[in-house]
């Protein structure tokens, strides 16, 4: 029988894992997208998603009620904002800008966006910690954002895609509030997959891109499926399985290594030049999500 602190220690693992799953996606997004035009990708790492949370989903047998039609607005919000409107904005994001800008901006600028608007709608407090935090991190990201002497119009206009997909993904966090309390989060995610799915395939065929994707090279299609399997399913998977063991409060805290892991990927495997304002913004981003995080704790006491 296994000991709290060895479920503990496999709980902390298994989000470590997870962490590093999600921040290759910025990695294995920009590989891809070099030599697949970005909405057929987008479909391709869907489709396979889809495949494979239905799959988990039977085999898990996960509880709660089954979608209706009052469920409809929900999931087609989910759709849009976490997978069809994201994904556009970050594969677009990721041909102009570099994957380590992406890594820094969206999971530091999402949960700011996230906090903001659940005391807008939600009317959730923030608090003191809470609101230091969130200053400290929009200043990070200022930083990483700012046009820099070598900064060119494209990267900028990437790191402004990147931020808009980081809005699309804090929208999605209120949205998926709702859905959790209607549904277990595997069918909730489920849902969302394959509703942005349907949603992308129309504008992948206007896009015209299939024959790209055939031709497109073997490092192409293995960062695809990266994409589908390890940076979808096999990270949420995870997570999943840490805020069961942990809860959601101490297993949120493995988010903020996403930036962290990603701006090392990038540099390792996109050989990246990772420059001193860059490492200053991401630090600061880290400080202040740590500030959030810590707020959140408290909150969940």
């Amino acid at each position: 029988m296994q000991t709290n602190r060895g479920r503990d220690r496999t709980a902390y693992v298994v989000l470590v894992l997870s962490a590093l799953c999600f921040a290759g996606a910025w990695v294995a997004g920009k590989v891809s997208v070099r030599t697949m035009p970005p909405i057929a990708l987008a479909v391709g790492r869907f489709v396979i998603a889809s495949v494979l949370l239905w799959i988990w989903t039977l085999r898990r047998g996960a509880p709660g009620r089954r979608f209706t039609r009052a469920d409809l607005w929900i999931v087609i919000g989910m759709g849009v904002t976490a997978v069809a409107g994201y994904n556009i904005l970050f594969f677009y994001g990721l041909e102009r800008a570099p994957a380590s800008d992406g890594v820094l901006i969206v999971p530091g600028l999402a949960p700011v966006l996230a906090a903001v608007m659940s005391r807008v709608f939600l009317k959730e407090r923030i608090g003191a910690r809470g609101a230091v935090g969130l200053l400290i991190a929009a200043a990070g990201l200022m930083l990483v954002m700012m046009p820099a002497g070598d900064a060119s119009p494209a990267r900028f206009t990437g790191d402004v895609l990147f931020a808009l997909g980081a809005l699309g993904w804090a929208i999605y966090t209120i949205l998926g509030k709702v859905a959790t309390a209607r549904f277990d989060p595997v069918r909730a995610t489920l849902y969302a997959v394959v509703a942005g799915t349907l949603m992308l395939i129309p504008l992948a065929i206007v896009e015209h891109g299939w024959s790209r994707m055939i031709s497109a090279p073997a490092a192409a299609w293995a960062g695809m499926v990266y994409l589908g399997t390890f940076a979808t399913v096999v990270s949420f998977v995870f997570l999943y399985e840490g805020v069961r063991r942990l809860g959601a409060a101490r297993a949120g805290s493995s988010l903020l290594l996403i930036p962290v892991f990603g701006v090392i990927l990038s540099a390792v495997f996109l050989g990246e030049r990772i420059v001193a304002r860059t490492i200053a913004g991401g630090l600061l981003v880290i400080a202040g999500l740590t500030l959030i995080q810590r707020r959140h704790d408290a909150q969940n006491k």
